[in-house]
């Protein structure tokens, strides 16, 4: 999904955002702004949009030094993503040892955007999440990935934010063994990078980096050898976030992406409504 007019407003205001949490410098606040609309502009759009996110993060770190600038935000996130599965686990409604529940568990990862809600209190964020579980999702394709990942041996699980890791967890657990993480070569906003896993729960898990480009989605191009041959191994890749949507969903891989649609280029691409939950499987039957 190349990236399109309709794209610019979403990615000034990564640059805004980036630019507040680099420098307290207005001066340089503006630099960063100036050099990150000046290459949007220049863009000739033929690559995603996390691509050109990538470029407006490097922009940023190149005119302060910052370097994660999401730090302290990620573990929040985490914080309150083990919370809200403490109090989950006491709902008898929810059976963790159910497929399809752990399923809309990690989906309902996606929902809440712990980027925004992880510094609000327990009872809204969980709320959200529960809203997950009445969003309607497609039982035959629920059935068709569980299918596929207890037949497949090597399975590529690409991460999304903290906190949604977290739930990410839950869901992957009896699927351990064969499961090697994707995550990010570099700090992008609040995805996963391989110094984060611990404070995710996650430590124990092998784990492979998209390389040191750090995009926030997964463009094979812009990956290291070693991650691509991790992708060319894999039975079968789940994909969390609409970044990786965004970034793999016209390879001919065997992918299952699971994210919620929240953007209307998005939407528009896939003929869903706006806020529905999406498990889209790709090269499976």
């Amino acid at each position: 999904m190349n990236v399109c007019l309709e794209c610019q407003p979403c990615l000034g205001k990564n640059a805004v955002d980036a630019a507040k949490r680099s420098t307290s410098d207005k001066n340089l606040q503006k630099q960063i702004l100036a050099e990150s609309f000046r290459m949007l502009s220049d863009s000739d759009y033929t690559m995603p949009p996390p691509y050109y996110a990538r470029k407006i993060l490097d922009i940023a770190h190149d005119q302060t030094g910052a370097g994660d600038i999401y730090v302290q935000e990620k573990h929040r996130s985490n914080v309150l993503a083990e919370q809200l599965l403490a109090e989950l686990s006491k709902k008898p409604e929810l059976r963790l040892n159910n497929f399809r529940t752990r399923l809309y568990l990690a989906l309902a990862g996606n929902i809440l955007d712990f980027g925004i809600f992880a510094d609000l209190d327990i009872k809204y964020a969980m709320d959200a999440v529960k809203s997950a579980f009445s969003k309607p999702v497609s039982e035959d394709a629920v059935k068709l990935l569980q299918e596929k990942m207890e037949s497949a041996e090597k399975i590529l699980y690409i991460l999304d934010n903290c906190g949604e890791a977290v739930f990410d967890r839950v869901f992957m657990e009896p699927y351990k063994e064969k499961i090697i993480l994707g995550v990010r070569g570099k700090a992008a906003f609040n995805d996963v990078t391989a110094s984060d896993l611990a404070d995710c729960g996650l430590a124990d898990h092998r784990y492979i980096e998209n390389g040191p480009a750090g995009v926030p989605g997964t463009i094979l191009s812009e990956c290291s050898a070693e991650f691509r041959k991790v992708v060319d191994e894999s039975d079968l890749i789940i994909a969390k976030g609409q970044g990786n949507f965004e970034t793999m969903n016209e390879y001919e891989y065997p992918i299952a992406f699971l994210f919620m649609a929240k953007c209307p280029v998005v939407t528009r691409l896939i003929g869903a409504e706006m806020n529905s939950l999406q498990l889209r499987l790709v090269n499976l039957k």
